[in-house]
């Protein structure tokens, strides 16, 4: 069976997975923005959280096909750069962090049971007290030559594991 897939979780954009479908792989993003659940050439879009996509998530790990899986969970309730707004945030929901820390976890957790490699990236933020130090650290400003509108500082962080310890994602297997 030959990995050609790649899940991207709380993904609107596809921007993660427009280089690997390029290179011939076909790619799922899950994120309940996309309005309705809809294939877009080689995009497969769930409008819906990971939580209601965990059936067809363990059917394409099942598969053999998964190649890739990136999480990015949304930051607004989690990064250390919105903390002036969290005691507001927690009058209005006493839950809202460890809701925000639960979608960072699902994507992890999905990214560990799928074998292949995976990251889950987020601004520095609280999934350090959770997740632990972080694999990698950059700023958008350290790729400008790539992406000239990327010429600011904002600390990001991934967390990485799966597949053996070289990362194997320039051969499709």
């Amino acid at each position: 069976m030959m990995r050609d897939t790649i899940l991207c979780l709380c993904d609107l954009t596809g921007v993660m997975a427009r280089p690997w479908v390029e290179h011939g792989y076909q790619a799922v993003l899950v994120d309940p923005q996309h309005g309705c659940d809809h294939e877009d050439g080689a995009y497969l879009k769930l409008a819906c959280t990971i939580e209601e996509a965990f059936d067809q998530i363990s059917v394409l790990v099942r598969s053999g096909r998964l190649a890739f899986v990136a999480g990015f969970p949304p930051c607004t309730d989690m990064a250390v750069s919105g903390a002036q707004w969290f005691a507001r945030k927690y009058e209005a929901d006493h839950m809202f962090q460890a809701k925000a820390v639960s979608v960072a976890e699902q994507c992890r957790v999905i990214g560990e049971m799928s074998g292949v490699p995976y990251m889950v990236e987020n601004p520095v933020s609280v999934l350090s007290r959770v997740f632990g130090k972080p694999s990698h650290t950059f700023d958008p400003c350290d790729y400008t030559a790539y992406e000239p509108l990327d010429n600011y500082t904002k600390k990001t962080c991934l967390w990485t594991g799966g597949g053996d310890s070289k990362c194997r994602l320039a051969t499709r297997t």
